[in-house]
């Protein structure tokens, strides 16, 4: 390809890349996390007593993290394939077809009795989690694709726009199925209406995520510098990152950041609407706030990482992600509005999530971008999403329970400690990173 032409091809791949981003954020605007809890809850309103509540909205956010393990396999299933192209496109447009089972299903589930309504939460995690294993396949065919579009010196903005972009789809697209579904809200008596009031953002986000498939067509397909291994190859590669020891400290700093946030998951989504009364239109506002904070925030961020580094720009945004789940721990019925700080303090976790993806694409040799990729994203979503089952077992054991502080003169429930904890870990967090890679007293540039 001349030069001229590799140009071309490169702003034509990098336009695709922003467009799958839009349409995939407003697709998970409308149908993300926070609609399969209000969901979860809603199936099990009526069956409180017979049903585990912490365990089953954990095991619905946890279930997609599970099996993200799987996603490891990835180099092999691009082998097997022959193309990053095909595995990404494929795995962004079947995904959502998978997913297109729970707006056809909830129906049904609706009217199953107490006795059946586990079955219902196990089959609505199972749907979520074979819709975001199909897409891990997806998504890490498609950073090591967009990797090789990227040099050095333009990485860290492009990936701050990207982000924008995606934002930018998310933040209306979640106060839009909000507000949808508080405007029906009043008219909802059972919980077969509030189901059916669900399903509008539900069946639109599916559409918009298949449209997010589009775009991956038009992007050429770059030489990836691979040769096609045997299965025993390909599993020594697969393992070859375990060997390149400042790759396995990211690793673990990754590792420990999942850790802290999956414990609080389903504590913090019930304290919301179970203590706070926040509807779901409030949770996608704040989300919203967030979301919009971080479009505004990314441009420098991906500056800031330039200029001053990864490991600098990371640290100080630890700082303020730990503080912000300290005002859940001091919110209660009358003082809901004490989270918006957390919200806001919230922007600052964009600056954590660039630096991961930058240092992890920066660190990763190119021939081996793949493995070093499934790696990573395998072991911080496995430990994601068995800290978030830890943390809805926790919840369903000792959430009546109340401990004293002598020393403070004050009591303290399950909701108040969680909170306090997840920012002990997430505030320590900050120390082992600076631990793991700080050398000489100095960020080392070439990480930014």
């Amino acid at each position: 390809m001349s030069s001229t032409g590799r140009v071309r091809a490169l702003r034509v791949a990098r336009r695709g890349f922003l467009a799958n981003a839009f349409f995939w954020g407003v697709g998970n605007g409308l149908i993300g996390s926070a609609l399969i809890a209000y969901i979860v809850r809603t199936l099990a309103e009526g069956a409180l007593d017979a049903v585990a509540i912490g365990l089953a909205v954990s095991w619905c956010i946890a279930a997609p993290r599970l099996v993200g393990c799987l996603r490891i396999l990835t180099p092999s299933v691009i082998d097997w394939v022959g193309s990053r192209k095909r595995v990404c496109f494929f795995s962004y447009l079947v995904s959502p077809l998978l997913l297109a089972l729970l707006p056809i299903l909830l129906p049904v589930f609706s009217t199953l009795g107490k006795s059946h309504i586990d079955s219902a939460l196990v089959a609505v995690g199972v749907i979520w989690a074979g819709y975001h294993l199909v897409e891990y396949f997806g998504t890490v065919a498609l950073w090591s694709w967009m990797g090789d579009c990227l040099s050095n010196r333009t990485r860290a903005r492009f990936l701050a726009r990207r982000e924008r972009w995606m934002l930018l789809g998310q933040l209306p697209a979640m106060l839009a199925g909000g507000l949808w579904t508080w405007m029906l809200h009043e008219t909802c008596h059972t919980p077969r209406e509030k189901l059916d009031v669900y399903l509008g953002p539900a069946v639109i986000g599916i559409i918009f995520l298949i449209l997010a498939a589009v775009p991956l067509l038009k992007i050429p397909e770059f030489a990836s510098g691979r040769v096609k291994l045997s299965l025993r190859h390909r599993f020594r590669q697969l393992i070859a990152p375990l060997v390149d020891r400042r790759f396995c400290r990211l690793i673990l700093f990754g590792c420990w950041l999942q850790f802290a946030g999956g414990l609080v998951q389903g504590p913090q989504s019930l304290f919301q609407m179970n203590v706070l009364g926040i509807t779901l239109l409030g949770a996608l506002t704040l989300n919203s706030t967030t979301r919009l904070g971080q479009i505004l925030a990314a441009g420098p961020v991906g500056r800031a990482l330039d200029r001053f580094g990864s490991l600098s720009v990371m640290a100080t945004a630890l700082l303020l992600v730990a503080c912000g789940s300290l005002f859940y721990a001091v919110a209660g019925a009358g003082t809901w509005f004490l989270i918006i700080p957390s919200a806001l303090l919230w922007i600052s976790w964009v600056g954590v999530n660039l630096g991961v993806q930058n240092l992890t694409l920066a660190w990763a040799p190119l021939a081996r971008r793949s493995s070093y990729l499934a790696l990573y994203m395998t072991a911080t979503t496995l430990v994601f999403g068995l800290a978030t089952m830890m943390g809805g077992w926790l919840y369903d054991q000792y959430r009546e329970c109340v401990w004293s502080c002598p020393v403070l003169g004050i009591a303290l429930d399950y909701y108040t400690l969680c909170f306090i904890g997840v920012s002990l870990l997430r505030f320590f967090a900050i120390i082992l990173l600076l631990r793991l890679f700080w050398t000489g007293g100095s960020s080392v540039r070439s990480t930014s």
